[in-house]
Protein backbone atom coordinates (compact mmCIF):
# COMPACT_ATOMS: atom_id res chain seq x y z
CA UNK A 1 0.00 0.00 0.00
CA UNK A 2 1.38 3.30 -1.38
CA UNK A 3 1.55 5.81 2.05
CA UNK A 4 1.69 8.90 -0.33
CA UNK A 5 -1.87 10.44 0.29
CA UNK A 6 -4.45 12.92 0.63
CA UNK A 7 -6.70 14.52 3.26
CA UNK A 8 -8.99 17.26 2.51
CA UNK A 9 -10.23 20.53 4.11
CA UNK A 10 -12.10 23.39 4.04
CA UNK A 11 -11.24 27.07 2.67
CA UNK A 12 -12.38 30.68 2.68
CA UNK A 13 -11.93 32.71 -0.32
CA UNK A 14 -10.74 36.01 1.36
CA UNK A 15 -11.40 38.52 -1.02
CA UNK A 16 -11.89 39.15 -4.57
CA UNK A 17 -8.84 41.65 -6.17
CA UNK A 18 -8.13 41.81 -9.61
CA UNK A 19 -4.53 42.54 -8.17
CA UNK A 20 -3.91 40.16 -5.79
CA UNK A 21 -6.40 36.68 -5.95
CA UNK A 22 -5.74 35.04 -2.27
CA UNK A 23 -8.11 32.37 0.03
CA UNK A 24 -7.39 30.78 3.05
CA UNK A 25 -8.55 28.09 5.52
CA UNK A 26 -7.62 24.75 6.92
CA UNK A 27 -5.32 22.55 5.06
CA UNK A 28 -6.11 19.48 7.67
CA UNK A 29 -7.80 18.62 10.74
CA UNK A 30 -7.90 15.99 12.90
CA UNK A 31 -10.94 14.89 11.99
CA UNK A 32 -11.35 11.21 10.44
CA UNK A 33 -11.81 11.17 6.49
CA UNK A 34 -13.76 9.49 4.31
CA UNK A 35 -11.53 6.81 3.45
CA UNK A 36 -11.41 6.51 7.49
CA UNK A 37 -8.21 8.18 7.70
CA UNK A 38 -6.86 11.04 10.46
CA UNK A 39 -3.58 13.02 10.69
CA UNK A 40 -2.10 14.84 13.71
CA UNK A 41 -1.78 18.18 12.73
CA UNK A 42 1.10 18.37 15.75
CA UNK A 43 2.74 15.45 13.64
CA UNK A 44 3.51 17.84 10.67
CA UNK A 45 6.51 19.28 9.05
CA UNK A 46 6.48 21.31 6.15
CA UNK A 47 8.95 23.90 4.45
CA UNK A 48 6.89 27.44 3.30
CA UNK A 49 6.27 28.18 0.83
CA UNK A 50 5.01 25.20 -0.63
CA UNK A 51 3.46 24.90 -4.08
CA UNK A 52 -0.40 25.18 -4.70
CA UNK A 53 -1.65 22.51 -7.24
CA UNK A 54 -4.44 21.83 -9.35
CA UNK A 55 -6.15 19.07 -8.50
CA UNK A 56 -2.53 16.94 -7.12
CA UNK A 57 -0.98 17.87 -10.44
CA UNK A 58 2.70 17.94 -9.92
CA UNK A 59 2.93 19.68 -13.88
CA UNK A 60 -0.60 22.53 -13.41
CA UNK A 61 0.93 24.77 -10.25
CA UNK A 62 -1.34 27.39 -10.30
CA UNK A 63 0.33 29.48 -7.10
CA UNK A 64 1.92 29.20 -3.67
CA UNK A 65 1.24 28.19 -0.46
CA UNK A 66 2.07 29.44 3.19
CA UNK A 67 0.97 26.97 5.78
CA UNK A 68 0.62 28.42 10.02
CA UNK A 69 2.25 27.13 12.70
CA UNK A 70 0.56 23.74 13.44
CA UNK A 71 -2.10 23.33 16.12
CA UNK A 72 -4.70 20.71 17.67
CA UNK A 73 -7.12 21.83 15.27
CA UNK A 74 -5.19 21.33 12.72
CA UNK A 75 -3.05 23.83 10.08
CA UNK A 76 -4.44 27.02 8.60
CA UNK A 77 -2.94 28.21 5.03
CA UNK A 78 -2.88 31.72 3.00
CA UNK A 79 -3.07 30.89 -0.28
CA UNK A 80 -1.98 33.01 -3.77
CA UNK A 81 -2.87 32.33 -7.52
CA UNK A 82 -0.76 35.00 -9.76
CA UNK A 83 -2.47 37.27 -12.21
CA UNK A 84 -0.38 36.50 -15.74
CA UNK A 85 0.04 38.54 -17.99
CA UNK A 86 -0.92 37.21 -22.14
CA UNK A 87 2.54 36.83 -22.72
CA UNK A 88 2.91 33.71 -20.28
CA UNK A 89 0.39 31.63 -22.70
CA UNK A 90 -1.10 28.73 -21.49
CA UNK A 91 -0.06 29.60 -17.69
CA UNK A 92 -2.53 32.42 -17.87
CA UNK A 93 -5.10 30.33 -18.66
CA UNK A 94 -4.43 28.11 -15.96
CA UNK A 95 -4.38 30.26 -13.33
CA UNK A 96 -7.11 31.99 -14.53
CA UNK A 97 -9.55 28.92 -14.86
CA UNK A 98 -8.13 28.12 -11.53
CA UNK A 99 -8.83 31.41 -9.97
CA UNK A 100 -12.45 31.46 -11.78
CA UNK A 101 -13.39 28.19 -9.93
CA UNK A 102 -12.60 29.25 -6.61
CA UNK A 103 -14.74 32.33 -7.30
CA UNK A 104 -18.14 30.58 -8.88
CA UNK A 105 -17.71 27.76 -5.75
CA UNK A 106 -16.80 25.24 -8.28
CA UNK A 107 -14.25 24.06 -6.57
CA UNK A 108 -14.71 24.28 -2.79
CA UNK A 109 -12.02 21.82 -0.84
CA UNK A 110 -8.24 21.30 -0.76
CA UNK A 111 -5.99 18.56 0.27
CA UNK A 112 -2.65 18.10 0.90
CA UNK A 113 0.01 15.60 -0.53
CA UNK A 114 2.25 13.89 1.79
CA UNK A 115 4.63 11.62 2.60
CA UNK A 116 3.86 9.21 5.18
CA UNK A 117 6.83 8.76 8.14
CA UNK A 118 4.92 7.38 11.34
CA UNK A 119 2.15 5.73 11.12
CA UNK A 120 -0.53 3.14 12.32
CA UNK A 121 -2.87 0.90 10.58
CA UNK A 122 -6.87 1.33 12.31
CA UNK A 123 -9.83 -0.98 11.73
CA UNK A 124 -11.12 1.69 9.56
CA UNK A 125 -7.98 3.44 7.63
CA UNK A 126 -4.82 5.06 8.94
CA UNK A 127 -3.40 7.04 11.50
CA UNK A 128 -0.90 9.63 10.66
CA UNK A 129 1.00 10.40 13.26
CA UNK A 130 4.07 11.97 11.45
CA UNK A 131 3.52 13.58 8.07
CA UNK A 132 5.36 15.36 5.40
CA UNK A 133 3.66 18.03 3.33
CA UNK A 134 4.61 19.00 0.25
CA UNK A 135 1.82 20.50 -1.71
CA UNK A 136 -1.74 21.68 -1.15
CA UNK A 137 -3.81 21.52 -4.37
CA UNK A 138 -7.59 22.78 -4.93
CA UNK A 139 -9.98 19.84 -5.39
CA UNK A 140 -13.47 19.77 -6.10
CA UNK A 141 -14.34 16.55 -3.95
CA UNK A 142 -13.15 16.46 -0.32
CA UNK A 143 -12.56 13.19 1.53
CA UNK A 144 -12.99 15.38 4.94
CA UNK A 145 -17.03 15.79 6.09
CA UNK A 146 -16.49 19.11 6.94
CA UNK A 147 -14.92 20.56 4.01
CA UNK A 148 -16.53 23.15 2.64
CA UNK A 149 -15.92 27.19 2.00
CA UNK A 150 -17.70 28.68 5.08
CA UNK A 151 -17.68 31.59 3.85
CA UNK A 152 -16.93 33.62 0.21
CA UNK A 153 -16.34 37.78 0.39
CA UNK A 154 -16.14 40.60 -1.72
CA UNK A 155 -18.89 38.17 -4.01
CA UNK A 156 -22.01 38.94 -5.73
CA UNK A 157 -24.77 37.10 -4.41
CA UNK A 158 -24.83 33.52 -6.92
CA UNK A 159 -27.26 33.08 -9.05
CA UNK A 160 -30.10 30.18 -8.93
CA UNK A 161 -28.36 29.12 -11.77
CA UNK A 162 -24.75 29.00 -10.03
CA UNK A 163 -26.76 27.07 -7.02
CA UNK A 164 -28.61 24.60 -9.65
CA UNK A 165 -24.68 23.70 -10.86
CA UNK A 166 -23.64 23.54 -7.54
CA UNK A 167 -26.38 21.30 -6.70
CA UNK A 168 -26.01 18.77 -9.99
CA UNK A 169 -22.10 18.78 -8.84
CA UNK A 170 -23.21 16.41 -5.59
CA UNK A 171 -22.41 13.17 -7.22
CA UNK A 172 -20.93 11.43 -3.94
CA UNK A 173 -24.28 11.78 -1.72
CA UNK A 174 -22.80 14.86 0.18
CA UNK A 175 -25.32 17.48 0.12
CA UNK A 176 -23.23 20.60 -0.70
CA UNK A 177 -26.24 23.37 -1.05
CA UNK A 178 -29.37 23.57 0.38
CA UNK A 179 -31.96 26.28 1.22
CA UNK A 180 -31.62 25.37 4.93
CA UNK A 181 -27.81 26.22 4.77
CA UNK A 182 -27.52 28.82 2.37
CA UNK A 183 -26.87 32.11 3.59
CA UNK A 184 -26.68 35.68 1.49
CA UNK A 185 -25.88 38.85 3.71
CA UNK A 186 -24.51 42.09 2.01
CA UNK A 187 -23.27 40.52 -1.12
CA UNK A 188 -21.32 37.61 1.36
CA UNK A 189 -22.06 34.21 0.77
CA UNK A 190 -22.12 31.63 3.74
CA UNK A 191 -22.98 27.52 4.10
CA UNK A 192 -24.17 26.61 7.32
CA UNK A 193 -24.27 22.61 8.72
Amino acid sequence: MELVNRAYAAFEVKALDSGRRTFSGWATTPSIDRMGDTINPLGITFKNPLSLLHGHRHDLPIGTVQFKTPTKKGIEFDAEIPVVGDEYGSLGDRVDTAWGELTFGLVRAVSIGFRAIKYAFTDVGVDYQEIEIYELSTVAIPALPDAVITSVKSMNQLSREMVKVLREADTRGVQLISARNLHIKNGAVSLRK
